[in-house]
């Protein structure tokens, strides 16, 4: 009778570690996202504090019920109660031990520009290189944003935008953070609007792209996951000058502008946004 007891504890004991295994399985504290300039946050806990507490106690109300069940399993037969065991281990492990599928996500291609509209503005347009160039600059950004390298950031991105990511890699190096991305792959693409304004050509982009995102700090993770990669679904602007002349003026005062590192006219002070003839990222949201 006492062996008996004893295994009935040891069995309770082995379904409580695989049903807090399951519990675990389900609540996944490090599914968060991040991306260079924050466009996704790491702060989950206003989108997700009060589905777990709501959840909390109908999980903690299904771990007591399994155990009443194996307990009275195996007041009947230890057989069943191992058998019940067993299909509660395969059905955990089955379900829940792979890792979280990466999300899909299907771009609206009624909304693609088609190559015709965009050989008005840009004349021999080729579409795969556009979008492969427009993607690799995407990578260098990230690459160049991970590793603070703010020279090669400011040569691919708009002043606007460029005074933006510098705060933002100040406040990492402030905390001593690093904001690690790789393992790139682009899903999905589309390009859909085309405006030519004066010489300036600003060309709207959507990327679909996966990717590995989280925060070190001394090279421990503290937040994202390290180990799942995430799905974003990007509207990206890009700018160009088509002017490929040396007069290029002031928008302000009509001063010529010279070919500089500097962003600011010297005749007015007024902030030139980056103009260059090769494409600058001016605008990244995720949708």
């Amino acid at each position: 009778m006492e062996k008996k007891k004893k295994y009935k504890k040891i069995g309770i004991f082995l379904c409580i570690i695989v049903l807090i295994f399951f519990v675990v399985c389900i609540i996944n504290p490090c599914d968060l996202k991040a991306d260079s300039g924050f466009d996704s946050s790491y702060d989950s806990s206003s989108s997700s504090s009060s589905s777990r507490d709501s959840s909390d106690g109908s999980l903690f109300d299904l771990i007591y019920l399994l155990i009443r069940l194996f307990v009275m399993l195996w007041d009947v037969s230890p057989v069943l109660a191992i058998i019940v065991f067993g299909l509660i281990v395969f059905f955990v492990i089955k379900f829940f031990g792979k890792k979280s599928p990466v999300n899909t996500i299907y771009l609206d291609k009624t909304k693609d520009l088609k190559d015709d509209e965009i050989i008005k503005i840009i004349p021999n347009f080729n579409r795969k290189e556009f979008i492969n160039d427009r993607y690799n600059d995407f990578v260098k950004i990230q690459n160049n944003w991970m590793n603070f390298n703010y020279d090669d950031l400011r040569k691919m991105l708009t002043d606007e935008l460029y005074n933006q990511y510098e705060m933002l890699l100040d406040t990492l190096k402030v905390k001593n953070e690093k904001n690690v991305m790789d393992g790139f792959e682009l899903k999905d693409s589309m390009i859909t609007n085309i405006v030519k304004n004066d010489d300036k050509v600003t060309v709207t982009t959507e990327f679909v792209i996966e990717f590995y995102d989280y925060i070190t700090l001394n090279e421990k993770v503290v937040r994202g996951n390290k180990n799942n990669k995430m799905t974003v679904h990007y509207e990206m602007i890009f700018v160009c000058n088509i002017n490929k002349s040396n007069d290029k003026k002031c928008p302000n005062c009509g001063a010529p502008l010279d070919d500089s590192a500097s962003n600011v006219c010297t005749y007015c002070g007024s902030v030139i946004i980056s103009l260059s003839d090769k494409w600058v990222l001016s605008k990244k949201v995720s949708k």
